[in-house]
């Protein structure tokens, strides 16, 4: 690590590669976030409307199935009414009502106790397929074994498709079972209360469809691989569910009672036959709840999709787009490193001749170059700065050659004046010493010329100043002599 630092601190073209690779950085990171926020909406509604499309087209096919069944219910029962007066009809219209309808599976003509006394106390007329899709009908009278396969010694009068009708006077979608079952009906029953000419309830027109066709339609497709889609009937029973050990009473308020408060109520909210999308933690994922009601008002349609399956493609995506960003940014990053060393090499270049140069060896020569930026100005003025330098240094080196030569000539004649000024030195200690002999005669003679001046006779005073005329000159000549001497050495110098 510390050697990568080391590495950066001290290679220019690292540190503006660095720098300008983070930039780069930056600006992905924020495009892959802006870009992911915006595809995660887009994806978001994308999904959603596909799955709700998917929703409404199985809830539109249902509610055809349904319309057809209570269409063809309600035209049966106007000539069950208008043919009260024989019950023995009442096989014909129930075997016509299940050959005629491909989606029912059984038909029940069921009166109230003792409306045909003759017929004993309960009467009904129970035509069904054996098999949904059987073109077998059989028929039965036995008040006890309508729908054989779900009960046995159940009278109709205590299933809820005979009683609940009888009780609401009205027609009603349910889920056939007795109070004491313990298994739901494979089968839904669109139950048509019956009237008289006086408008009394005398007994139920039942119409019996296979859950199975529900399960085709509601299961399968599905819009995502985990996905799932379920049918609620009357308090919150499953009518379908993927899961089939559902069906057994299960209802969705027990499912969800311990989910949290959003989840119980968009289930009520559901319940109420209401439409909507919400987005829920539900049995520990995060999924949204696309639902909605029947037209009937008593059934629900729901679809539950994981917020993973939604969104997989798009975080696939976003791991390739990581991917690719983490293999760009390293490729750009070298692209840049081999660019900018490439574009910086003079520098180093320079920066070698400086350090050349700095050695001493002036003599380093600068390549020219064709560029014409900033680099190629610098290395163009560096090489004149060198060219310059060394020529001046050229010079410096010929000038101090040319001192040194004068300065051997200058040490020859200093000295060369230095063994003159010894011989003046030594002259002038000559003439010196014979002035010395002249001057004292003369002192001599004045002495005496002082003390005897009055007995001294003229030619003895003239005899004395000639003498003292003489020492003079001797010393004049010799002081003449001694003027001469720096003249001499001028000249010699010269």
């Amino acid at each position: 690590m510390t050697r990568i630092v080391r590495y950066f601190r001290r290679t220019l073209s690292a540190r503006i590669s660095l720098w300008v690779l983070l930039s780069v950085i930056l600006l992905l990171v924020a495009a892959l976030v802006v870009m992911f926020r915006y595809s995660h909406n887009a994806i978001e509604k994308e999904s959603l409307a596909k799955a709700e499309q998917l929703l409404n087209r199985k809830v539109m096919t249902i509610e055809n199935q349904l319309h057809r069944v209570e269409v063809a219910t309600t035209n049966m029962r106007w000539n069950i009414e208008h043919h009260l007066d024989d019950p023995d009809a009442m096989v014909g219209y129930a075997m016509q009502m299940v050959k005629n309808n491909p989606d029912i599976v059984g038909c029940a003509i069921s009166f109230e106790p003792f409306t045909y006394p003759e017929k004993g106390e309960l009467y009904t007329t129970y035509a069904f397929r054996p098999e949904p899709k059987s073109d077998e009908i059989l028929m039965t009278h036995d008040p006890f074994i309508i729908q054989p396969n779900e009960y046995k010694d159940v009278p109709y009068v205590a299933v809820n498709w005979y009683f609940i009708p009888i009780k609401e006077n009205t027609t009603c979608w349910v889920r056939p079972h007795a109070p004491s079952d313990t298994v739901n009906s494979t089968i839904v029953t669109c139950a048509m209360p019956i009237h008289n000419k006086q408008g009394e309830t005398v007994g139920v027109l039942a119409s019996d469809i296979s859950v199975e066709d529900f399960n085709n339609t509601i299961l399968y497709p599905k819009p995502f691989p985990d996905s799932y889609c379920a049918m609620l009937g009357v308090q919150g029973t499953y009518i379908v569910y993927p899961d089939s050990t559902y069906l057994y009473h299960k209802m969705v308020r027990m499912q969800v009672a311990n989910e949290p408060e959003n989840v119980r109520k968009m289930v009520e909210t559901m319940l109420a036959g209401e439409d909507g999308i919400q987005s829920v933690t539900l049995f520990g994922k995060d999924s949204y709840v696309l639902y909605k009601g029947l037209n009937n008002k008593h059934w629900s349609a729901c679809m539950v999709c994981p917020e993973k399956d939604i969104f997989s493609v798009n975080r696939r995506h976003l791991v390739y787009m990581i991917v690719i960003t983490i293999v760009g940014v390293l490729l750009i990053f070298c692209f840049i490193l081999i660019f900018v060393r490439r574009q910086l090499s003079p520098l180093n270049m320079l920066a070698d001749s400086a350090e050349q140069i700095a050695d001493g060896q002036y003599s380093v020569t600068i390549p020219s170059t064709h560029r014409v930026d900033e680099i190629g100005i610098l290395q163009h003025n560096f090489g004149v700065m060198q060219t310059s330098l060394s020529r001046n240094l050229q010079q410096i080196n010929q000038l101090s050659d040319s001192l040194k030569e004068r300065n051997e000539e200058l040490s020859g004649i200093h000295a060369h004046i230095k063994e003159a000024d010894n011989v003046k030195m030594n002259l002038i200690h000559k003439i010196a010493d014979k002035m010395i002999m002249p001057i004292k005669e003369i002192d001599s003679v004045v002495t005496n010329l002082e003390e005897h001046r009055t007995n001294l006779k003229k030619e003895y005073i003239q005899t004395i100043s000639e003498e003292m005329m003489a020492h003079t000159k001797t010393i004049t000549d010799l002081l003449d002599q001694m003027l001469d001497i720096p003249k001499k050495k001028k000249k010699k110098t010269s």
